[in-house]
């Protein structure tokens, strides 16, 4: 619970000194037109939690991944592409709740409005991971685990190009078939949305033809 109370204050935090006054423009911003876009996301939360007062949040467990990158182009319904997600920790950790840990993801990914500030993601993804998901209360695993499932996210700007985001996942997998017997085989994992990311949204530039 404290870590979800975190994430809430972070985000009002944020927002508190991202946004512009925008409100006191005469012209409405449009926060998202129409085009195809890059975005370049940072999980903010290990910086977080250690600014955030009283909280006794380990800024080491933060979620499976510590950069996003996503590629979307303009559909009829919103926008559609690709997302890759990485994390990595090999530092040896002699803490109960964290070890070194690789977690890639490459999946696709789209991307509806729902108000002008607001919109929302969901994709399907490959997930490899060495070591655990670094999520609270997982346990220390040596296993190489391969997976796919889906997740889901919101998204809500702060400023025409800035967006926070969370996210969460199913996956459906397996470990490594040497470990099987000490924590491997069929296994099903839920990602919860422990990682509060920080999105930076750029419009593709136009391929120029050459005649």
């Amino acid at each position: 619970m404290m870590r979800y109370l975190t994430l809430l204050h972070a985000a009002m935090l944020i927002g508190y000194l991202t946004c512009p006054e925008l409100e006191a423009q005469n012209k409405p911003v449009d926060f998202l037109p129409e085009g195809s876009y890059k975005v370049m996301g940072f999980n903010t939360t290990p910086l977080l939690v250690q600014l955030i007062p009283f909280n006794r949040s380990d800024p080491r467990v933060v979620g499976p991944y510590y950069v996003n990158w996503r590629s979307y182009m303009q559909n009829a319904r919103g926008l559609k592409g690709f997302k890759i997600s990485l994390g990595i920790d090999l530092s040896d950790a002699n803490g109960e709740a964290v070890q070194a840990f690789l977690n890639f993801r490459l999946g696709f990914e789209g991307y509806r409005k729902i108000s002008p500030r607001w919109g929302y993601t969901r994709g399907f993804s490959v997930m490899f991971s060495a070591g655990d998901f670094n999520t609270p209360g997982t346990k220390q695993d040596d296993n190489v685990f391969f997976g796919f499932g889906p997740h889901w996210g919101v998204d809500f700007f702060v400023s025409p190009k800035v967006s926070l985001s969370v996210e969460t996942a199913l996956v459906f997998g397996t470990a490594s078939p040497q470990d099987f017997g000490v924590g491997g085989g069929p296994r099903f994992e839920f990602i919860p949305p422990v990682a509060l990311n920080l999105n930076f949204w750029a419009p593709k530039r136009e391929r120029r033809i050459i005649k």
